[in-house]
């Protein structure tokens, strides 16, 4: 009886053992499978947030592009806009300059037609 009782001992303790085996086995196949969902899980958030700092540093890029763009133009307007006045200033004054020296001119010349028709009407004293 003995040996029955230590039969059906080690049949429990083989079946226990075999149990014990199945349920790591289970315990190892979720662990593997949790691992694998939280290593791909990872993978995508890695690759979305590098996605997002990849977009981001290209709008920025573009903004700064377009900001440059911008104030490039700008510059441009403002130095066309100073040329222009420079000119229109310069122009104004060749035209006031000019408009002077012939008024001058013609007043001087004006006066001495004036003084030779008078000088015609002077008497003489002879």
């Amino acid at each position: 009886m003995a040996e029955e009782s230590s039969a059906g001992f080690t049949e429990q303790l083989k079946e226990l053992v075999t149990q014990n085996e199945n349920r790591i086995k289970t315990i190892q196949g979720q662990i593997a499978e949790q691992w694998d969902t939280q290593r791909k899980a990872i993978a995508d958030l890695v690759e979305q947030q590098w996605d997002a700092q990849k977009k981001a540093i290209a709008d920025f890029v573009e903004q700064e592009r377009n900001f440059q763009i911008a104030e490039r133009w700008d510059d441009q307007r403002k130095a066309v806009v100073d040329l222009v006045e420079q000119q229109w200033d310069a122009q104004r004054k060749a035209i006031a300059d000019l408009v002077e020296q012939q008024w001058d001119a013609q007043k001087k010349a004006i006066e001495e037609a004036l003084n030779a028709i008078g000088g015609m009407f002077k008497r003489r004293s002879e």
